[in-house]
């Protein structure tokens, strides 16, 4: 018996803690404006990242189809209001909300083929409507994929119904590009906030914008710091359960 538990301890001595986890997620891949550095460069970043691709955009396809090359996680940023004009009633899902989130759905997996989940596009009134939530994460349930609560509302219930319906799931801890204004300082604050909250829990998820260049090279540069301060960054879809 003390030869086992001589054994056993030598074992907990050398036992590894598992590194927190730091998932990123940049969204609105598609939507292009003037500033926007290319697909390319995001594409170069030389760690895990997790890209969101807009429905209904002339780029929709395209960023898909390079994202997806690039071996970078694909997922659709799926948008409900004010992108659709939802009725949103209280008590019920209406057959006209039904029908048009529906028909986006098979036309986002038409245009931005094997992704691995979906996360939601500003949508602040449609996830905190409880019939509209519950009916969307029945009829997403199918597809085999995983849901990230983009968290545009403390009061969403999109993640609840998520794992109600048995979908795996995750939410966004915090947004890389928070108000007044971006910019690289502020997302380096962010990301240390990010690392403190996975060093407590074990993990965490931020949110960015392909848009902004400063979120770009605040992730060039940190990402880098805190993989050697032991943290390991992971797709999103490694943090659903």
């Amino acid at each position: 018996m003390k030869g086992i538990s001589i054994f056993v301890l030598a074992l907990l001595a050398g036992a590894v803690e598992p590194a927190p986890k730091i998932a990123v997620v940049i969204d609105d891949f598609g939507l292009d404006y003037k500033k926007t550095p290319p697909d390319a460069e995001w594409e170069a970043l030389p760690f895990p990242l997790t890209f969101a691709v807009m429905p209904r955009s002339p780029r929709t396809r395209p960023s898909a189809k390079s994202i997806q090359a690039s071996g970078k996680e694909l997922i659709v940023h799926f948008p409900f209001d004010p992108f659709l004009k939802l009725d949103l009633p209280k008590d019920r899902i209406s057959v006209k909300d039904a029908a048009a989130v529906d028909a986006l759905l098979e036309e986002c997996f038409k245009d931005i083929p094997k992704a691995s989940g979906l996360n939601n596009h500003r949508s602040y009134k449609a996830t905190l409507n409880r019939p509209l939530m519950a009916w969307f994460m029945k009829r997403f349930k199918g597809l085999g994929l995983y849901y990230l609560d983009s968290g545009v509302s403390s009061k969403t219930v999109a993640f609840e119904e998520a794992r109600a319906a048995g979908i795996p799931a995750l939410r966004n801890d915090y947004f890389l590009e928070p108000p007044p204004k971006p910019s690289e300082a502020v997302c380096r604050k962010v990301l240390g906030m990010a690392a403190k909250l996975a060093r407590k829990k074990g993990r965490a998820v931020v949110i960015g914008h392909h848009y902004h260049r400063s979120t770009l090279d605040c992730l060039k540069s940190e990402v880098p710091k805190l993989q050697a301060q032991g943290f390991e960054f992971v797709p999103a879809s490694k943090l659903a359960r």
